[in-house]
């Protein structure tokens, strides 16, 4: 029988199950596919509840449970930004913020194997400081700097704004 964890709702690992390999680690921390759409939303400037639950499309418990697992392991942090009631804003911190390298090369993996051919990118992204187009570079091609976290603008392709105006009427058609 397994038993829970009651702050993620997942499976509590046995002492048998402790890992030593660094990518099973990470996997174990943020490898599910709610924590990653979360940490993308955080990454696109979404910081309250509710613009993560209608971004994500994740139900209020699943998103409870992920933002509080994120936090437990101090990889985002969250502050009051209303007293009655209660609720809050959810930030990357340093440890966060570095999971950015991770997401960007998942999206240029997808954006490389995985796009229809001629199919326009999900996210055209520029370079803040030169304002060069970076496709799918990791280092900008106009001035040579490394990219990281903040130094990208996305734009969405008219796809994915179709894409998620569509999930807010759907939220918003269940809701009332």
């Amino acid at each position: 029988m397994l038993a829970y964890d009651n702050v993620a709702n997942m499976p509590i690992r046995s002492a048998t199950d402790t890992f030593s390999c660094p990518i099973a680690i990470s996997a174990d921390m943020i490898g599910d596919r709610w924590t990653l759409l979360i940490l993308r939303e955080l990454f696109f400037g979404a910081h309250r509840f509710e613009n993560l639950q209608r971004h994500t499309g994740a139900a209020p418990q699943m998103l409870t449970d992920r933002l509080r697992r994120l936090e437990k392991n101090d990889i985002i942090g969250r502050a009051a930004y209303q007293k009655g009631p209660v609720r809050y804003e959810y930030r990357l911190t340093e440890k966060g913020k570095d999971l950015f390298s991770i997401l960007y090369a998942m999206r240029n993996w997808a954006e490389r194997w995985c796009r229809d051919g001629d199919a326009p990118l999900a996210i055209a992204y520029v370079h803040r400081a030169c304002g060069a187009d970076v496709g799918l570079n990791t280092v900008c091609p106009a001035c040579g700097d490394t990219l990281g976290y903040g130094d990208l603008k996305g734009t969405p392709n008219s796809e994915i704004q179709k894409e998620r105006f569509a999930k807010q009427r759907r939220r918003i058609a269940l809701s009332g």
